[in-house]
Formats: C-alpha cells, sequence, structure tokens
C-alpha cells in the first residue's frame, strides 16, 4: 500500500509537467492579429491593451469615458484604436461593432474580444439592495457582455479567435457583494452554454477568475458610501436586524485589503495566456486567495461551505 503515495505524486507531477509543456506552446503572426478589449478607462483592460500593443498586436480597445480614450491614444502606438463603447447601450455596442469592422483589413476577423468591462455595485446585503442595484450591475456585467459578444461574435468566427470573458471566483461560490456575485454567476453561466455551443467550430471560449485585486472598482470610499446610504433608507426592523452593518463592512474589506493584491500582473498574464497560447485554458484561476480558499470551498458540502464562509 506504501507504493501508492508516490505513485499518485509521481503521476500529477508528470501530468502537470507535460500541461505546462503543451500550453506553452505559442501562436505565431501577433502583427496580423487583431483584439477588441472592453473597459479600457482603468484596471486590468488598461494595461491589457499596453501589454497587446508591446507584444505587436492591433488592438480595438473600448473606453466608456472620452479620458479613458484619450489616455489610450497618447500613450500607445498607432497598432491601438481607442473607441468609446458603453457596453450596457445597444446602440454603443452597434457603433463600436461599425468602428471594428471599418478599420480591419479586407478579410480580416478578430481573433480576440476581451470581455473586461465591469462594476461591483453595492456590497450591502441583499436585503438592502433594491432591484436597481441588480439591474445596474447586471447591464454592464452580463447583459453587457452576453450583448458585445452577440455583436461581435461573426468577426471572432471568421477569426477562429476567442471569448475571453472576466467571470470572478465570486462567480463560483457567493457570499457577498450580492448584485456582483448574482452577475459573476450568469457569466459563467452563459460561458459554459457559449462554449458547448460553438464546441467544435473553431472559436474557443474562456474564462479569467481572479479573487481579490485592489483596483479601480475596489473604491473603498464609494463602496461604503453606497453601503451607508442603503442602510440609512431601510427601515428601522431590518437595521436591527443587520445590527452594526456598517462596521461589519468596514471590518470586511479590511479582511479583503489584507488578503488581496495591488499587484494586478497576475491577472494580465492569465489574460495574455488565453490570447497567445495555441492551448489555452478554459479556466484561468487567479490569486492565492482563488486558488486556495474560493475554490477549493465551493467543491465542499454545502454545509461545510456555509460553516466556513461565515468566518471570511
Amino acid at each position: 500500500m506504501f507504493w501508492i503515495l508516490p505513485f499518485l505524486v509521481t503521476s500529477l507531477a508528470t501530468y502537470y509537467l507535460l500541461d505546462q509543456l503543451i500550453r506553452s506552446k505559442k501562436v505565431k503572426g501577433y502583427s496580423t492579429k487583431y483584439v477588441y478589449v472592453t473597459g479600457c478607462d482603468s484596471g486590468f483592460g488598461k494595461e491589457l491593451v499596453q501589454c497587446l500593443d508591446s507584444l505587436g498586436f492591433n488592438v480595438f480597445a473600448g473606453c466608456l469615458t472620452e479620458e479613458g480614450k484619450q489616455y489610450l491614444s497618447k500613450n500607445c502606438s498607432n497598432r491601438v484604436l481607442a473607441i468609446l463603447h458603453d457596453v450596457s447601450n445597444a446602440e454603443s455596442c452597434q457603433m463600436a461593432l461599425k468602428t471594428v469592422q471599418e478599420n480591419l483589413p479586407p478579410d480580416a476577423g478578430l481573433w480576440g474580444l476581451v470581455n473586461n468591462a465591469g462594476i461591483s455595485g453595492n456590497m450591502a446585503p441583499s436585503e438592502l439592495c433594491d432591484k436597481d442595484e441588480y439591474l445596474k450591475v447586471m447591464a454592464v456585467n452580463l447583459v453587457g457582455l452576453i450583448d458585445t459578444t452577440r455583436v461581435f461574435l461573426p468577426l471572432i468566427r471568421k477569426a477562429g479567435g476567442r471569448v475571453v470573458n472576466m467571470a470572478s471566483a465570486a462567480g463560483r461560490i457567493a457570499f457577498c457583494m450580492p448584485p456582483y456575485s448574482v452577475s459573476k454567476f450568469g457569466v459563467e453561466a452563459y460561458s459554459d452554454i457559449l462554449r458547448r455551443e460553438l464546441y467544435g467550430r473553431g472559436v474557443r471560449v474562456i474564462l479569467i477568475e481572479p479573487g481579490a485585486y485592489i483596483t479601480n472598482i475596489f473604491n473603498t470610499k464609494r463602496l461604503l458610501g453606497q453601503v451607508k446610504a442603503a442602510y440609512e433608507k431601510t427601515t428601522e426592523e431590518v437595521k436591527m436586524t443587520y445590527g452594526d452593518i456598517i462596521g461589519k463592512f468596514e471590518a470586511g474589506v479590511a479582511t479583503i485589503m489584507k488578503s488581496g493584491s495591488a499587484n494586478t500582473r497576475p491577472v494580465i498574464d492569465a489574460y495574455l495566456h488565453s490570447l497567445t497560447s495555441s492551448f489555452p485554458r478554459t479556466r484561468y484561476t487567479v490569486g492565492s486567495d482563488a486558488m486556495f480558499t474560493y475554490i477549493p470551498v465551493s467543491y465542499l458540502p454545502t454545509w461545510i461551505s456555509d460553516w466556513l464562509l461565515q468566518y471570511v
């Protein structure tokens, strides 16, 4: 019986090394490939565009604001075309498609569509989040992602490219940030559906699942203001139910700030691997908290995960 453990360790190590070797193979001709990235005003999207530019890719950068558009136009090469795109607006999606089509070479398609745009929404308990809170987050994180993908899919199919969707560890196990988590569970479901619909058609659908990263989406002052506003307009009975929700929120933020990382490079590397590898992964779990806490806990029996997450 003692031989089983060394055998398992050796088998797992061999599998890991072979997997790494296979997935290290890169596609060729970056300079002939075109990628569209949404949510490029700041954070992951902004950094990804600059990295793709440095690698020689041709990039369309969708920005919500004129300020974001101007920054990329001034700080990137002529391979980057920054355009205005509000993913929650159907007309804006069509305008973005028209701009991309007009600037693609004849018979060219999109090698990659990176659905990076996202917002955090209210982090208050679900009872304090009204319908509009959910609709606002879903409009960007889920419905906007779906509409953008639907609109650009013919160009992706034309190039045999990839759809890369920003999900989250919160889309695998939900215990806070109600509107955000609900939207990311939707991203997981939509990506699974799309991947299976396109199976064998030359298009890959890939998910990025980060843990806690300290970016502009995680603005503690703004988030605390949202929680306070939600708390103030609720009933006295609900206030009594949740007690010192402001104190609990501040403690939770402190925990996230401690476990989260301001180094966004691992997420960017996951994005880059999904676009440059000949054999990309279906899911990229990024961050030690996601890899060693949230995703493993999601596989536990529900009663165990419920018990554990009350301490997070």
